[in-house]
């Protein structure tokens, strides 16, 4: 589990940076679709930026069940100052197995959990209503997840073989589509229809947001390092590559998202150094 802390700015920020926010990995049978179980607070307001990651989550937020759609670009939801946000993140290309629902028609889109599963949403949206605290609610989210996993399909041979290209960054054409129609044997129009299906747009817009997302990881990992140098560890041509990319997705420059990384790593660690016990 991880908690970071931050002090509030008028500057937009990455929304994990802001406030208090709380993950932890999933587990046991779970573990296959859903990527982690999460909690978010901010105590003042302020302008938060949540970054495209490839991913689906389910949200307990403003008293209600919402399914967040896959983004393109950044976001910027207005979040309550007080208000702990609970939420389920699904792993890239699992959702729609548990949805039954194109991710392309939700994509960029906030929509009611009860849209797709009816009744039972708002059985579980009075459950957690009824929760006394983020724990209690995650619990209940958890086992709602677990209760429905019979009724999942497994991801399919070559969606799977996407998200395992994509993921371990194995796309060295400037058209990631035809590299994974030589990996897995698919149409490229079959395989782009379901890309669109399982991940809510295509294959090349997906490994543009992991490249952000790989440069997001190297600057947690090696915060010392040049713009230059976590540009080229991250797959980008150049750092030029990297700014424009970075600000098409999320408002922020390369810039503006090292120097929030590293505070939020530097807070992240003064949280965790033990006090002075009383002897």
């Amino acid at each position: 589990m991880k908690e970071i802390t931050q002090d509030q700015s008028d500057r937009p920020g990455l929304a994990q940076s802001r406030g208090i926010y709380r993950e932890q990995a999933s587990s046991g049978a779970l573990a296959g679709d859903v990527k982690c179980f999460w909690t978010h607070r901010l105590h003042e307001p302020a302008r938060v930026a949540v970054v495209p990651d490839g991913c689906v989550d389910i949200i307990w937020i403003y008293g209600g069940l919402a399914v967040v759609g896959p983004d393109k670009v950044a976001a910027f939801p207005e979040l309550v100052a007080g208000e702990t946000v609970v939420g389920a993140r699904f792993r890239m290309g699992s959702a729609v197995s548990w949805l039954h629902t194109p991710l392309d028609a939700i994509t960029g889109k906030t929509v009611p959990l009860d849209a797709f599963w009816g009744r039972a949403a708002r059985a579980l949206e009075a459950q957690i209503a009824e929760a006394t605290d983020a724990a209690a609610r995650i619990a209940v989210l958890r086992a709602a997840l677990q209760g429905r996993l019979p009724m999942v399909k497994p991801q399919s041979a070559e969606i799977a073989a996407c998200v395992a290209l994509l993921e371990n960054d194995r796309l060295s054409s400037v058209e990631p589509i035809r590299v994974l129609v030589q990996e897995t044997g698919t149409s490229e129009r079959t395989l782009r229809r379901r890309c669109r299906e399982h991940f809510g747009y295509g294959a090349k817009t997906l490994d543009r947001i992991l490249r952000l997302q790989r440069f997001l990881v190297a600057c947690r990992t090696s915060p010392q390092s040049t713009l230059a140098t976590l540009a080229l560890e991250a797959g980008y041509a150049d750092q030029a590559h990297l700014s424009r990319e970075a600000k098409v997705l999320t408002s922020l420059s390369p810039g503006d998202i090292q120097r929030q990384l590293a505070y939020m790593m530097q807070g992240s660690r003064n949280f965790r150094q033990p006090t002075n016990p009383e002897r």
